[in-house]
């Protein structure tokens, strides 16, 4: 009952579950609704596969909805979200997107560069806004599940695609580690694409014809590895699927062709694949953060129980000797995965790519059995309740506090705020600075990069250099400084200049106490907006 107790305060106060509590949650209200589901099974089998068609639709809603609002509003998930609307627009004005380690700009990110190709693309097409950056992960969010939907719907029928779907949707959402990670399924990074692209991949090689199998697989294993070296990982399975469907010449023709593809980007001369590539090897400089290992095997084997339990009460042997192979691949890529996605500051949404990996299980199953699933059963009644319950409670005690950050936040006449700053100072080079509380107005730089202004820092770049062990402001970054490249920075209003402090353990300041020093030496505060202070370059 402590649990219980746990819970309620938790939702009372509005705190997140973590995942370790969602998973204790699932197993009491399991064995407390046996008795309900036999009940239930007994008496009122039909009615019940109503209330789960409309609970279903209504959870649905709920993910259509968040996908519809996040880009009215004018607010970012996570600070990294921020990095990847400006460079990308860095792109389109034809600048160098991974620059040398000792190069003045600060903006980096181990992003592969087809995120920022994606983001440039719509920036270009809609106009520069958040609003636009915000699309092509909104697009990605809905053509993901989308394509689960269909998957499904062809495998079994339109029920079981309407409910299956919706649990799609709650694990999309059931990231607790952090608030933000709620929109990881279609918020600005790379996150959204990944899973995108591993559901396309899915869906084109069970339902494809054999061309459409070997290149529709070749371009999402393609795009996927260039956003993110590991993504093999989670491809190997679906490759399982084509060799079973169309040999080993169809997988060695589409492998081939993905590594042209993932090249592709760079070829582009701002583009440089050698730099990229010294960026990343930082990443392993981070090291393993060992607590963060069984967290996200944790979470991923929560969101495995819909199909183990599907698979449990269904299962026989001429499915699994038909299956093993994908199941093994697929174990295996969530445990290496579980461990190269546990670096300092990695948190669960890494794993998120599974889910439709997972979810194809029991879909597979039962395709191929001749009889009526025993999915409608007391066990597969009472897991059925448990998890969604568990997951609704999760789910709610993260969404509820974002969608209220989310419509208090001043995004919208911050960006007013800046636009009318910028207006009032033309031909006066412009950057965002950083304050001592939050980071909050910060996030708001990507304008003034549309504008045409130079970037010079970026937080969630400047918190993976740190945390790897780098300089994060080197010579020339603070030769940069003091030249007054930039010859405005706007600091969050009575805060003292760069004074933050990283996100990542040990938690130490962004920036040095020699950065500190020069920027005092070289700017003095003249001006004030609603939001921001204007420090001025003296010279």
């Amino acid at each position: 009952m402590q649990v219980l107790e746990t819970v309620i305060d938790a939702i009372a106060n509005r705190n997140r579950l973590e995942i370790e509590l969602i998973f204790q949650l699932f197993w009491i209200l399991f064995f407390v609704g046996l008795i309900p589901s036999w009940i239930v099974f007994r008496y009122f089998n039909r009615i019940a596969r109503w209330m789960a068609l409309i609970l279903a639709i209504v959870i649905l809603l709920n993910y259509i909805g968040l996908v519809i609002f996040y880009p009215t509003w004018a607010d970012y998930a996570d600070p990294a979200e921020a990095n990847v609307a400006a460079v990308s627009w860095l792109l389109r004005r034809g600048e160098q997107i991974y620059p040398t380690l000792d190069a003045a700009g600060r903006y980096i990110n181990n992003y592969g560069a087809f995120s920022y190709i994606i983001q440039a693309a719509f920036l270009s097409v809609f106009q520069p806004s958040i609003f636009s950056s915000k699309l092509a992960g909104s697009l990605a969010g809905l053509s993901s599940l989308t394509l689960i939907f269909l998957l499904i719907k062809h495998q079994l029928n339109r029920w079981f695609a309407i409910v299956g779907t919706a649990i799609a949707s709650l694990c999309f959402l059931n990231q607790t580690s952090a608030s933000g990670l709620l929109t990881s399924s279609f918020w600005v990074r790379p996150d959204s694409f990944l899973l995108f692209f591993s559901v396309l991949g899915l869906f084109l090689v069970v339902r494809g014809g054999k061309a459409i199998a070997i290149f529709g697989s070749a371009i999402a294993l393609g795009v996927s590895t260039n956003l993110k070296v590991t993504a093999f990982l989670h491809f190997i399975p679906i490759y399982v699927l084509l060799l079973e469907r169309f040999g080993i010449v169809s997988v060695l023709i589409s492998a081939a062709s993905s590594l042209l593809i993932s090249a592709v980007p760079y070829l582009l001369p701002q583009i440089s694949l050698t730099n990229y590539w010294k960026w990343l090897q930082q990443v392993r400089l981070k090291g393993i953060k060992s607590e963060q290992i069984p967290k996200n095997l944790l979470w991923t084997a929560f969101m495995a129980i819909p199909s183990m339990i599907a698979l449990l009460l269904n299962c026989n042997r001429r499915w699994f000797s038909k299956r093993w192979l994908y199941g093994l691949t697929l174990l295996a890529g969530i445990v290496l995965n579980a461990v190269i996605s546990s670096t300092r500051g990695a948190l669960e949404n890494n794993m998120l790519p599974f889910v439709p990996l997972l979810i194809y299980l029991p879909i597979d199953l039962f395709r191929l059995r001749a009889s009526r699933p025993k999915l409608i059963s007391v066990l597969g009644i009472s897991a059925a309740i448990a998890f969604i319950a568990a997951s609704s409670l999760a789910v709610y005690s993260t969404e509820v506090k974002f969608v209220e950050r989310m419509n208090t936040a001043p995004g919208h006449r911050a960006i007013s705020d800046l636009d009318r700053f910028i207006a009032a100072h033309p031909n006066r080079t412009i950057g965002m600075g950083y304050g001592a509380v939050s980071y909050q107005l910060s996030s708001y730089r990507p304008p003034l990069v549309f504008a045409g202004n130079p970037y010079l820092l970026d937080s969630a770049s400047l918190m993976e250099m740190q945390a790897s062990g780098l300089n994060n402001t080197p010579e020339k970054t603070l030769q940069a400084l003091k030249t007054c490249q930039t010859q405005i920075w706007l600091i969050p209003k009575e805060n003292l200049p760069f004074q933050v402090y990283s996100y990542y353990p040990p938690l130490q300041k962004l920036f040095s106490d020699r950065f500190r020093k020069i920027f005092a030496e070289t700017y003095d505060r003249r001006e004030s907006t609603e939001f921001y202070d204007a420090w001025i370059c003296k010279k």
